[in-house]
């Protein structure tokens, strides 16, 4: 969670992200002439009510997480849940999914957190399978600023002095260790340029900028 202070700039960026997936999927309207099958791989209700309703409108949406977020609901997000498909799934897996299934795949700050490097690997290949189109957004390993602690530098780091600096200086993870602050550490893998273009050979690689690659987008 981002603190108050910036909040302004994340929105920025979120905007100006939004524009670019909504000009995407009014392309894949006007093309098709119907709604277009969205997969959301690790999605969340609170991104989908940050797209204009006419954009959302004209989608047909599946969100694939797993079973904990879907618990506890915010209102505003559980009113949009009833015209969202929620469904239960690994996106390491989607063999349920026939290839080229879905016009459109999305995957936002998501794949950084399936795990190791052969993890983020097998989630690209099934992005790239069931989707026509894609859509894939993750922080930049080259931000001094890890956005998921809000650590300076601290990604840069091996994963036990980052543990260590968690225990001792960040308010959530203050205390003796546990698996909770193990798989954190794990578990949070920003990506470079060069990484996500591995990820994602073939595609359109696009840098978000603040004085360092904030975010990396791959589009297909």
């Amino acid at each position: 969670m981002f603190p108050a202070y910036l909040k302004p700039v994340s929105m920025f960026f979120r905007r100006r992200r939004n524009r670019r997936l909504v000009a995407i999927i009014e392309k894949l309207w006007m093309e098709n002439r119907r709604l277009v099958n969205v997969l959301d791989i690790g999605g969340s209700l609170i991104f989908w009510l940050s797209i204009p309703e006419s954009a959302r409108g004209k989608c047909n949406i599946s969100l694939l997480n797993l079973p904990e977020a879907y618990k506890g609901l915010p209102q505003n997000e559980d009113s949009l849940s009833g015209t969202v498909t929620l469904l239960i799934g690994d996106a390491r897996d989607l063999s349920r999914f026939s290839d080229q299934s879905f016009d459109l795949v999305i995957c936002n700050s998501v794949i950084e957190h399936v795990g190791s490097w052969t993890d983020m690997r097998a989630a690209a290949s099934e992005a790239r399978r069931v989707g026509r189109r894609g859509w894939v957004q993750v922080p930049a390993f080259e931000f001094p600023v890890e956005q998921h602690f809000l650590f300076p530098l601290i990604h840069w780091m091996a994963d036990a002095f980052q543990i260590w600096l968690l225990r001792h200086f960040h308010r959530e993870f203050r205390g003796p260790l546990s698996d909770e602050m193990y798989m954190a550490v794990y578990y949070t893998r920003p990506l470079t340029r060069a990484q996500l273009r591995h990820l994602f050979p073939g595609t359109e690689i696009r840098s978000e900028w603040l004085l360092f690659p904030k975010s990396h987008i791959a589009t297909w």
